[in-house]
Order: structure tokens, then sequence, then C-alpha cells
């Protein structure tokens, strides 16, 4: 059996094979959505890399009384380094060539190498930020290299914190990845099919600020704010702030760098309303057709038509209003990821840029 999936080949029967990022973009696509195109790397690849490396026992070796975030994180960079020091087998380093260079039609394209556990994205834990995304990944040797970088975030400090949190055993997960085109972002954010101040589903709430998703997730900028009603798609309030910074690939240095906002632009809407309506109309789409509130990732790219289009990086079932009852969880100024991420307890990392820039990704990236 092949180790790769094409991600519309990711359906349900798929979820042990894939994990949760790639199922996901599997249902988005089969709703017709506008998705980059991209593939899995299957989680059998991971377990064979693990069993054929013999990392199996050095693991539970690493992580046998790591208790507390300096003993965890003391594993953690131990099993990473053994990770590295190991090489896939040939037969997954062809075809992870074989997908890529298929994916970019020959030519060596950009893309997200992204991470996609077999426990995350469900409606019991999201596991938002806890294994690693790398973006702006270049040339099949990058891919290779970044897909082991990927396994080997499967115990980052907060993913083993996460899981002794739920009771999961660390031997129980596996971790397929995604390698997904990049959308060379002008606006990105975040968009959660309810209000995730109060729980009311009557509201679909955006956030965004201008280039990739990264300063969003970090909170490194306040992001513009729309609510949205989900019943008539009418603009019931927006917040329009100063943006100062954005993530923008540099084809200068051939990375992802933080590049300052024009003064002109840090204050006007980084999204028209007509955007807003359209994104709130997308993400209403997605709840009827996944049946229940989703947490989604999406960006503005330049389409076939030269304008600027949503595409659809990542859905997962929304897990804060799923499980307690509607009482506020934040204040009204606090961004939409933050206080999501704030209620998991447990601290997050996200590296989403090669080697520099901190998912769920090609212009968001948890």
């Amino acid at each position: 059996m092949s180790n790769i999936l094409w991600l519309d080949e990711c359906t349900p029967e798929c979820a042990e094979l894939v994990g949760g990022k790639a199922l996901g973009l599997g249902h988005l696509l089969r709703q017709g959505l506008q998705v980059p195109p991209g593939f899995a790397v299957s989680t059998v690849a991971y377990r064979d890399f693990v069993e054929g490396a013999g990392l199996g026992k050095e693991i539970a070796r690493a992580l046998e009384g790591a208790e507390g975030p300096d003993a965890e994180r003391q594993a953690s960079e131990r099993i990473r380094a053994l990770f590295r020091s190991f090489e896939p087998g040939q037969t997954i380093l062809d075809e992870v060539r074989s997908a890529y260079t298929e994916l970019g039609n020959g030519q060596p394209a950009p893309v997200a190498v992204r991470s996609s556990a077999t426990a995350e994205d469900t409606p019991e834990a999201s596991f938002a930020g806890q294994q690693d995304t790398y973006l702006w990944i270049v040339g099949p040797e990058e891919v290779e290299r970044h897909v082991v970088e990927c396994w080997a975030s499967l115990f980052t400090p907060q993913a083993i914190a996460y899981r002794e949190h739920l009771g999961i055993r660390h031997d129980d997960v596996a971790i397929g990845v995604v390698v997904q085109m990049m959308v060379p972002a002008e606006v990105a954010g975040v968009m959660i099919t309810l209000d995730p101040i109060t729980g009311d589903r009557s509201q679909i709430s955006i956030e965004a600020s201008y280039g990739l998703g990264l300063a969003v997730v970090g909170g490194e900028v306040t992001p513009d704010r729309f609510a949205v009603d989900k019943v008539t798609l009418e603009l019931r309030s927006r917040t329009i702030v100063s943006k100062d910074i954005a993530y923008r690939f540099d084809p200068d240095v051939g990375q992802v760098r933080v590049t300052e906002v024009p003064d002109e632009e840090r204050g006007a809407p980084c999204l028209h309303d007509d955007e807003v309506v359209a994104l709130a109309g997308i993400g209403k789409r997605v709840e009827r057709a996944l049946g229940c509130p989703q947490d989604i990732e999406w960006a503005l790219g330049s389409g076939p038509a030269g304008g600027r289009d949503p595409f659809l990086l990542q859905t997962r079932p929304e897990t804060v209003w799923s499980r307690r009852s509607a009482e506020p969880i934040a204040s009204p100024d606090e961004p939409i990821l933050s206080r999501m991420l704030k209620n998991i307890r447990i601290p997050m990392r996200l590296k989403d840029a090669p080697e520099t820039a901190g998912d769920p990704a090609s212009g968001g990236g948890r």
C-alpha cells in the first residue's frame, strides 16, 4: 500500500491513516470548496520509521518520569534529536519525492509541510498548535527533511503535556504529514461559526490581518474583527484596528519574515464587507456539511481570475462551547485564537516558517 494519499482521498475511513488535519481538508474538498492542493504522508510511514530506527524503546525511556515543564522539555529535546539522527527508508523517500514532483507539475513548488496527528482536530481535543508546521519549503530534499521534523513534533513539550493532561498514551498516537501548496496570502485569519464569548450559534466570528496568519495566531497584532449573522449573512459588527506588521515571504532571503505594513494601510479594514460576507457564507456551508460548529483557518490569495479568492487551509470542530455551558470565557477585546488556546491551559508553540518564523500553515498555520 502506498504511503501517500492525495487530500481528496482522505475520507473518514482513512482517519487513522492521515490524522485530523488531512481528514478535515478532505471534507472541504469533497464539498467543492477551494483548498490548496496537496497530499498526506500516512501514519504507516511514521510507524515504519519509528520501528525501523528502533525508536520505540528510546521514546518510552525518554518519557519515563517526565513530569513538569523542565522534564517534558528535556524529554522532547532527546526524542527529537533521535528522529533527526535517522533517515526514512528509500521507499518513503521515493514516494514523497514523486508526489511532490507531481504536485508542482515537475517544478520545485513552495509548500507548507504540516503535522496531522491522529488524536487532533476531534470534538474531544483540538491539539491546536501542539505539533509543528513549516511554511514555504522548496525542493524535494527540504520536503523530506521537514516531514521528519513534523514526525518529531509529535513530541513537542506541549504535545507531551497535553496528552498527559487528557490521559492519552503516547504510543497510541501516530502522526501523518500534509504537504500542501502555499497560498501567498494577502490577508489571512480564523473564523469560528459561533460567538466565542457567549457561545451564540447564530453568529459567525471572523478575525483577520494582513499577510500570512502567523501574526494573528501568535498574538503579535490585534486583528480586525467581524461578526456576521449566520441566518441572514448580514454584518452585525466590525472592529477595525491598526495592524503594524505582517508575515510575508521574502524572495530575496527565501524565507517568511516580519514586514512593516505601510502607514496608509494600517488603520484600513483588511477585508471588504463583501469578502467578510463571502467568508461567513463559506463558514456556514462548512458547519452544515460537518454537523457542528467549526474553527476554520482561511487565507485570501490570488485566484484564477486574478482577484482575491478565499482558500480554506484547515477546519476542526470547535472544542470550547461543545464542552461547557454558555458563559463568557474572556474579554471581547482578546483575540479569538488566544481565548481558544487559553482554555486548554497548556503552553503552546507554533513553528510555521523554515527555521525562523513561528499551522493549522499555508497562510494560517496551526
